[in-house]
């Protein structure tokens, strides 16, 4: 028996029709694929004990408590003795930087110990991020697991976006940006990078009034406001792929932007930051110099048909077949059986 310990999520008939939130799609795709493998338990990563089965397995996010105060470790809760700091099959996975952010002991209080317990930690993340991970020296936060770090894409059910965007010439200078605006989402640098003389940006974000196609000036430069964008709405996808031809990400701190890949998966052009998370032959890449980052969107706008078609083909099937729930959870499975196998054989 494999537990899975994720965000809780209800399953419903139309749940594998229809596109919802990354978490949502990770516990789905972890009990569809994982469950092809062994049967599986889905719990919540807040779950206390589980099993007292030592041929079990146990994978799921750390915990998680909003509220704070939390007593339930499904980490050291299922260890098979006293002495023991975790049921001897393991698995963390979670999204995953070179940093904490935040005050990340207070929303996950036992990330530490669950790190430090976990026989394998698959970290969601890009290779630019994981590359930055394996140059920390071992005495850091996160240097200390770099040994057991498994990366593994992000995943996004690419066909639940329908057929990918056809190429326009109107469609060249309009810009898509989602995100909650925080801080490391870099939104100021991509107002900076952004002419809007020459460039129409559109952003979907809660933050901001949620009355599709209004216009409103941010620091005097005027943005099409999508308000909160709902993936599973056909009409924001045509709206998407009818308007924009390339989708924009300014961020200093995304261990692997979803957003990236939902519009990928429509065909628009990434125009991103390294930092973004998402790494592709096909992606235009930006700096942290509005001026040059500017100059690069113009160019990217001004590119033929031709390489922009072959750019949207790349992107579309690279999140088809990189980013498919099917490769990244056989990644999954495969290291896990792996690091059981080497262990019966030691």
């Amino acid at each position: 028996m494999l537990h899975f310990f994720w965000s809780p999520y209800i399953f419903r008939n139309d749940s594998y029709e229809k596109y919802e939130t990354n978490n949502a799609e990770i516990c789905k795709y972890a009990r569809k694929i994982l469950g092809g493998f062994s049967n599986i338990h889905i719990d919540s990563f807040t779950a206390s004990r589980v099993t007292d089965n030592p041929s079990d397995i146990l994978l799921g996010h750390t915990t998680f408590d909003p509220v704070g105060n939390l007593t339930d470790d499904w980490v050291r809760d299922n260890a098979l003795s006293p002495e023991d700091a975790c049921h001897p099959n393991t698995y963390v996975m979670i999204p995953i930087l070179p940093v904490q952010i935040g005050d990340h002991k207070r929303w996950s209080p036992f990330v530490d110990s669950q790190l430090d317990a976990a026989r394998l930690i698959f970290g969601i993340c890009g290779d630019y991020w994981y590359e930055q991970i394996q140059m920390l020296p071992a005495d850091t936060p996160i240097g200390r697991i770099k040994h057991k770090l498994v990366r593994i894409d992000m995943g996004c059910e690419a066909r639940l976006f329908g057929p990918p965007r056809r190429y326009t010439p109107e469609s060249m200078n309009g810009l898509l940006h989602l995100s909650d605006l925080q801080p490391h989402k870099g939104f100021d640098l991509l107002l900076d990078s952004i002419d809007h003389t020459q460039m129409r940006l559109h952003i979907g974000s809660g933050s901001l009034r949620n009355h599709p196609n209004q216009r409103v000036r941010i620091r005097e430069r005027e943005v099409v406001s999508l308000g909160w964008m709902d993936n599973a709405n056909p009409q924001v996808d045509r709206f998407v792929k009818e308007q924009c031809a390339f989708y924009i990400h300014t961020s200093s701190l995304d261990a692997q932007a979803t957003a990236i890949l939902e519009n990928a998966a429509r065909g628009l052009v990434p125009i991103v930051t390294p930092e973004s998370g998402f790494r592709s032959p096909h992606a235009i890449y930006l700096t942290q110099d509005a001026v040059r980052n500017r100059e690069i969107i113009l160019n990217a706008m001004a590119m033929s048909q031709t390489e922009y078609e072959a750019r949207s083909a790349g992107v579309v099937e690279q999140i088809r077949t990189q980013h498919s729930w099917e490769t990244v959870f056989a990644t999954v499975w495969n290291s896990i059986q792996a690091d059981m196998c080497g262990r019966i054989g030691a």
